[in-house]
């Protein structure tokens, strides 16, 4: 499915970041396809099951840079990833209960989610790990409005 494959344009910079969603975003892949052929649940389990290991390592790591570069959008990434946690939760306890509820259309919907996050939250935040300078006025403003309340 084209609609999963990596571009450019979703590049932040960060090699190492990009290297994990470029994975993620093959284990999706791995995942659609072995639906669409019809394979059975014992083989696709697995896959789903990687795919959603795969993505809250990922979410850790994305995490923990931002912890530990003081970065002002911690928090609000942090919510982003349990809220998308908590749906992917969700979809693998339905599946699980009922297998035959995972479709091409779920799959392709999740790598949409993942693509909207990459380009809508991971490469605002991105930017400013590899911008310094800007990563520091934005933790100054940071703090000047924390003290003025």
């Amino acid at each position: 499915m084209n609609g999963l494959a990596w571009q450019a344009e979703y590049c932040s910079g960060v090699e190492v970041i990009d290297q994990e969603h470029q994975q993620l975003l093959q284990l999706l892949q791995q995942l659609y396809e072995a639906i669409a052929q019809g394979k059975a649940f014992t083989h696709v389990e697995p896959l789903l099951l990687g795919c959603a290991a795969e993505t809250q390592r990922h979410f850790q790591h994305e995490e923990t840079l931002m912890a530990d570069a003081n970065h002002p959008q911690y928090l609000s990434h942090r919510a982003a990833h349990q809220n998308l946690l908590r749906d992917l939760n969700r979809l693998l306890d339905a599946v699980q209960s009922q297998p035959s509820t995972l479709s091409t259309t779920t799959v392709a919907t999740i790598g949409q989610l993942v693509i909207q996050h990459i380009c809508e939250e991971d490469l605002p935040m991105l930017y400013l790990l590899t911008h310094p300078e800007e990563l520091a006025r934005q933790q100054a403003e940071q703090l000047t409005a924390e003290t003025c309340f």
